[in-house]
């Protein structure tokens, strides 16, 4: 049970935060927007299967729950280690390297679907998208986990927090635009298509808006490996981290 003594820690950190109204509200304001601007700008203009808000709907909020499981992680891994000094008391405890990494992606992954489901449920009220399937809802987790978990490596990996940003910039932020969240990918050249098709934010979305379990196995595999892979990464670095 040593994961939880990390996860328990890293949720009263969270506590602290989301007791502020402005963490929250900042923290969804930017797909929010997105939903908006796109939903009413667009809604009418795109012609998807399903209709296009719900289509976005379900691209928003794997957005959503990707920045807030990788941001957050990253933030707060590289923060506790740089400025708090506070993360060698984890390498210290008698909890091992593996139990320590699954409790820090734990709570990224919380942190993901608890604003997934808040952005999602903005949707659901106000412009009627569909509820989840639960393979959507597989997809959620399934993506917290992905992104948690390459947030744990990337915040073990700077050697400062505005290092962070990199990463935003030449990953993030591509993934975002051409994942599949605001347009099919299959619109995209084939050369791209076939490159973006494979990124985690693509199998994610694929997942959110997949009905058919059978359909769904090989991306529920595919994204399964790439968390699992980066967790264990983070926790071989984890192994050789010193202070």
């Amino acid at each position: 049970m040593g994961w939880y003594a990390v996860y328990a820690r890293e949720m009263v950190l969270m506590k602290k935060k989301i007791g502020k109204l402005g963490h929250v509200f900042s923290s969804i304001l930017f797909p929010v927007i997105y939903l908006f601007a796109f939903g009413l700008g667009l809604g009418s203009r795109v012609d998807v299967p399903g209709g296009y808000v719900p289509f976005l709907a379900k691209g928003i909020l794997g957005i959503t729950v990707m920045l807030n499981a990788f941001q957050q992680t990253s933030l707060s891994t590289s923060v506790s280690r740089l400025h708090f000094h506070t993360f060698q008391t984890l390498i210290m405890s008698p909890v091992s390297p593996l139990q320590t990494g699954l409790g820090i992606v734990l709570a990224g992954v919380t942190r993901g679907l608890l604003m997934g489901t808040l952005l999602y449920s903005i949707a659901y009220f106000l412009f009627d998208a569909p509820a989840l399937s639960g393979i959507g809802i597989a997809g959620m987790f399934l993506t917290a986990f992905c992104f948690a978990s390459l947030g744990m490596a990337v915040g073990l990996w700077v050697s400062d927090p505005d290092e962070i940003s990199l990463v935003n910039n030449f990953l993030i932020t591509p993934m975002i635009f051409f994942c599949g969240s605001f347009f099919p990918i299959k619109n995209l050249p084939v050369l791209i298509k076939s490159v973006v098709a494979v990124l985690p934010l693509s199998l994610a979305n694929n997942l959110l808006r997949t009905e058919v379990w059978e359909s769904a196995a090989q991306h529920i595999l595919l994204l399964s490996v790439a968390g699992i892979i980066l967790l264990l990464g983070g926790v071989q670095m984890l192994k050789q981290y010193n202070e």
